[in-house]
Order: C-alpha cells, then structure tokens, then sequence
C-alpha cells in the first residue's frame, strides 16, 4: 500500500526547479529550452485539463494511477528527472512500450527455474509497461499496470545498462519522483570547481537533521539517529555517510561501510583508517597492495602509515590504541582478552565509555578497536548496541543494561586482582 497522505504536488516541482536553477553554472543548460526553463525558475509544462488527461487514457487503453494523473494536472511532462531522464512524458508522449527496446528476450534468457515472481515480473515490464522516458542518457522509465496497489498505483520501474544492476522497482509514480529529486541533490552534492555552492532550503533542512542526529547518538539513541542520518545521506549530504557508518560498523556490518571519506581527515585516521585496512587485509591477496583505492583522496603521506598497518594486520601485531581514560581501558581490556576473558574486557571498555571523547564533530564512538586483532574479538551485535546506547563524548541519557556473559564458566578468576 502506498503512502496516501495529501501530497502538494505544485509546492514540490517549484522547490526542484528552483534548486535546479540556482546549482546549474552560468552557461550550463543543454538546449534553448533549459535556458527558458533556468530563467522561469520552471522546469515543467502548462497543465493537463481533465479532457487532455481522458483523452490520453482513451488512447492508452487504460486510466491512469492517481499520482501520475495528480503530476499531470499541475505540469503535463517533466524535464531532468534525476540525473539521467532529460525529459518524462506527459499526456502526449506516454506511450506503450511494447518491446521497442528488444529488452524483453535478454531479461527472459536470464532467468531459470527457480526465478521468483518478482524477476519474471522484471522480465515481462518490456513487453506490458508504459514508457515515460522520452530523452534520457539510456535510461528506461516504466510504469507497469499489473503491479498494482489496492490504492490502484502502479510501480515504476526504471532501469540503465551501464548500472549493470536489475530494474529498480518505486512504488508509485509519486516515490519515482521522490527518488529522482533525491538523486538529483546526490549528483549536486558535493559541486565540482567553478560550480556555485549547492545551498538551498533542503539542504539547509537535512544538515540540521545531521547535527541533530550526531547529538541524538552521543545521548545514547543511536536508532533514532541512523534514521535521520539514513533520510539526510538519501540526498547525498556529506556528512551522513560518515557518521551513518561509524553507526553500521559497530553492528558488526561491513558492506560498502567506508566512512565517506572521513578516514583520510587526519583528525579521525587514527580510529577509522585501521578499519578500512583491517577489511582490506580479510580480503585480498597476501600481496595485494592496492589498499590506495579504497582510500581515494587520501594524500600521499597517508599511504606509508597505511600499508605498514596492513603488514602489521597480517603479521598480527597491529594494536589499537586511544588516548585518555578509555585509551587506559583499551589496554587492560587487551590483556583480558589476551587470556579470553572476553566478558571482562568488554566490561572494561564500555565503563571507561561516559569519559570517552570524540577526535572531532564527525567521530561518534570507539571504532578503531574492531581491527585490533585481540579486541575486534569482543564486537558482537548485541554489544554493539550496549556501545551505541551508552552515553558518551560529554552527553547525558540513560545507560543501557549489560549485555548478558559470553564466556564459559570457569573464567572470572581471569578478571580478580593479582594478591601478589
């Protein structure tokens, strides 16, 4: 079921043609008509009417999903949707595909018997979808009528071979909209040189939800933080990646986790640069040295340390290490864990957490130990989330309650003090 709340279609298209507008470098447009739509500060059409609506559903055969009928009757046709559609139909344009593009037998060629009702689904979109895609950088845009909602929306399904990936589903016109203004503000998000600084209210919006999130995680509520860090980095913003993957790393999750950039800002390199390279280590060749690609920007003084670390990660005699209270914490911890009493040296890590202190405005929590080869050991999910929650860097919340033991029985010995 889609989301059915009243959506203003007009206010939305105006705020995307304005953001439009102001990012593009004088002199940027690709046709006459995008240097009318820049000065308009417009990129739509006039309206459909109800007749010029009907009229297209009496050719088509069919009557249009409610939220592609909405878009119609404020702007019939839409220019640069997303980054890679220069031009989506309007009531004169959408068309039946029909397997114009030939795609149809290449989808079904691929799929055996165990393929699921989704991918054939997939598969058949070339020959039933309606295309809305009228200019575009070989990019299709399909809306299928028998994927259909109980609110009678139908899917869009968009779909580029250069992305080598399957058919991205969205489940209404409306969401496809939605996406393409977000990717939109992820291609403009970080200008190239002599681009105008990409500033608007959106972003201005999203970078508050950034700060706001970075506080919310150093209180202890690390899901409600992921959640807005998710909605601000779905616009590409810079800072949400970043902060975002210091969130997943410490849930045990490593997939496309690279901390967007930050492990080459000296301020941090110190807790996330063991990361990546810890990653790197797992999984490559032994003399595979082509760490510098996962770490692109980085300047060249921070590739030495770097592979050195490697080495060490490979030999196993990387030790992490932190400054201050929770750096003393580490090194006891490491000595707990080195006799496997995994249980107290978790208990020390996380009471030295309350006097834990970030590197910089970007560091959300201890990281760094996860490629310690004796500490990394301790990470489960469950303790990740006791991290997570647990106040820190100066901020005040409620402490969560200890994870329950995992070490056999037998153990505790390890942890009392020497009588000697």
């Amino acid at each position: 079921m889609t989301d059915t709340t009243a959506f203003d279609w007009r206010s939305f298209l105006v705020e995307w043609s304005g953001e439009w507008a102001d990012c593009l470098p004088e002199g940027e447009t690709r046709s006459a008509d995008d240097a009318s739509a820049r000065r308009s500060r417009w990129l739509g059409f006039p309206p459909a009417d109800e007749a010029r609506v009907a009229a297209a559903e009496a050719r088509l055969g069919r009557r249009l999903p409610p939220s592609y009928r909405e878009f119609l009757k404020v702007s019939d046709g839409w220019r640069h949707a997303g980054g890679f559609v220069w031009l989506l139909a309007g009531t004169a344009d959408a068309r039946w595909h029909d397997d114009a593009s030939g795609m149809a037998d290449t989808f079904e060629e691929d799929l055996d018997e165990d393929a699921g009702p989704q991918e054939r689904r997939e598969a058949d979109i070339w020959r039933r979808g309606l295309q809305l895609d009228v200019a575009s950088d070989a990019t299709y845009v399909l809306m299928d009528p028998e994927d259909v909602d109980e609110d009678g929306e139908w899917a869009v399904y968009t779909w580029a071979g250069w992305r080598a990936a399957p058919p991205e589903r969205h489940a209404s016109f409306r969401a496809f909209m939605r996406e393409m203004h977000r990717e939109f503000h992820r291609l403009r998000a970080r200008p190239g040189e002599g681009e105008p600084e990409f500033v608007n209210d959106t972003t201005r919006r999203l970078d508050r939800l950034v700060e706001e999130a970075r506080l919310e995680a150093l209180r202890g509520d690390w899901e409600g933080a992921l959640r807005l860090l998710d909605e601000a980095g779905a616009y590409g913003r810079p800072r949400a990646a970043g902060l975002g993957d210091q969130i997943r790393r410490l849930l045990g999750r490593t997939y496309m986790v690279d901390f967007g950039g930050l492990a080459t800002d000296p301020r941090y390199t110190s807790e996330l640069l063991p990361l990546l390279t810890a990653e790197h280590a797992a999984h490559s060749y032994r003399d595979d040295r082509t760490l510098s690609f996962h770490l692109r920007g980085a300047e060249a003084d921070l590739m030495g340390p770097a592979l050195t670390m490697l080495d060490g990660m490979r030999k196993g005699t990387y030790a992490y290490t932190a400054p201050g209270a929770f750096g003393e914490a580490v090194e006891r911890a490491r000595e707990l864990a080195r006799w496997g009493d995994t249980d107290a040296a978790w208990r020390e890590l996380t009471s030295a957490l309350p006097s834990w202190e970030p590197l910089g405005p970007d560091h959300l929590a201890p990281v760094g130990w996860i490629a310690d080869p004796l500490l990394g050991s301790l990470l489960t999910e469950e303790r990740g989330r006791e991290l997570l929650s647990t106040p820190r860097g100066g901020e005040a919340g409620a402490a969560p309650g200890p994870t329950p033991p995992l070490d056999p029985p037998g153990l505790a010995w390890l942890a009392e003090p020497d009588p000697g």
